[in-house]
């Protein structure tokens, strides 16, 4: 994976792998025969959370952060405008005013989804469908929130 240059710290970062994990107001839908699933445009946001993890390539396994790579500088800057996957662009402050652990990045993210994805549309909804985390990667003036699904 292509880390921009300005920030190589973020090698580790986006490697993570991640999954939001979602609660509505009303339950998902499948859509058709396919696994994908969608929400009505009704249901609302309760709560979210990211959860991160490592893959683990010889085992075949994830495995949760250690306490040294949450703490780890995931980010050599004093701010970040996080861009989330409805567009909304959300400022953060590093809490320490210099840099941002992988810990205050994995926040940074969940808070910035927290603030924009209710107004994410998927199939009529709030997209609770691309949900696997993919690392951010630089934009035009941001840094973009990139979800598979």
């Amino acid at each position: 994976m292509k880390t921009d240059m300005s920030h190589p710290e973020l090698e580790f970062f986006n490697k993570l792998s991640g999954r939001l994990e979602i609660e509505l107001t009303v339950p998902t839908e499948r859509i058709g025969n396919l696994s994908n699933v969608r929400t009505t445009p009704e249901a609302e946001i309760k709560s979210l959370r990211l959860v991160a993890t490592v893959f683990n390539r010889n085992l075949g396994t994830f495995r949760e952060l250690t306490l040294d790579e949450l703490q780890s500088v995931a980010f050599l800057a004093s701010q970040i405008a996080l861009q989330g996957e409805s567009g909304g662009v959300i400022m953060h402050e590093a809490p320490n005013g210099q840099c941002f652990t992988v810990q205050d990045l994995l926040n940074a993210v969940a808070e910035t989804e927290r603030q924009t994805r209710g107004k994410s549309t998927w199939f009529d909804g709030v997209d609770v469908h691309h949900i696997f985390f993919e690392g951010i990667h630089q934009g035009d003036g941001v840094w973009e929130i990139h979800w598979g699904s």
